[in-house]
């Protein structure tokens, strides 16, 4: 019988129980998490009201769905739509911003600053739910179930939106990793120049995930949420 066979079982004859937590992820997801936040960006890019934010939530979803199975956990429906759903603005506000957001795609014609900024943000809350989500389970989650209910999964919105507001604040310090220098260094300044402006591009993503996972631990101490 297969593991996943095996953890079902248990959680069957458990007498309504939720079975124990078993492992650790199977594969790494930083590519397939990627992937999923550009296919929220290009959702957030479709010029017709209520669309973009349906398929983002539904993106969302598979996010949530897939830390949890490669952790094997279950999530859930109610667990997934907490996790997928936009959080934190009343019906009205969220009315607002989608015609807000129609106008700017029609005039700016998809290409202007408005829907740039638009894009990069819808991203970057995919890319967060998904890495501190298994940030989470890894680091902060007591639990032991194998199943993620609806209440636990509010909680974890709630820490995760928090956190990728906290990582804005000039009160986080993300990690440096550590550099050396070369023993000789034959560049020009131009060459030089150019290199920094390359590495220092390159090395933005990575800045932005110490910064949210630094952020996320802080506020998981505040709510003291800690790791068993």
């Amino acid at each position: 019988m297969s593991r996943n066979g095996e953890r079902a079982s248990d959680a069957e004859s458990a007498d309504g129980a939720d079975p124990v937590k078993a492992t650790s992820p199977v594969t790494a997801s930083a590519g397939r998490l990627a992937i999923l936040s550009g296919f929220a960006v290009a959702a957030s890019a479709i010029p017709i009201p209520f669309i973009p934010e349906r398929l983002i939530a539904t993106v969302r979803g598979s996010v949530a769905q897939d830390v949890a199975a490669r952790h094997g956990l279950s999530l859930t429906r109610d667990a997934r739509d907490a996790l997928a759903q936009a959080r934190g603005e009343s019906p009205a506000r969220l009315l607002a911003k989608r015609v807000v957001g129609l106008v700017s795609k029609t005039i700016l014609k998809r290409f202007g600053p408005l829907g740039v900024l638009t894009g990069a943000a819808t991203s970057l809350e995919v890319f967060a739910l998904g890495h501190l989500f298994e940030r989470w389970i890894e680091h902060h989650r007591g639990s032991k179930s194998v199943r993620i209910h609806e209440g636990e999964a509010r909680r974890v919105r709630a820490l995760i939106d928090r956190a990728t507001v906290h990582a804005l604040s000039p009160s986080v310090t993300a990690k440096q990793l550590p550099t050396s220098a070369a023993v000789e260094d034959l560049r020009d300044e131009f060459t030089k120049y150019i290199d920094a402006v390359l590495l220092a591009s390159a090395g933005l993503p990575g800045w932005v995930v110490r910064r949210l996972e630094t952020a996320f631990d802080e506020v998981v101490a505040e709510e003291g949420h800690v790791a068993e």
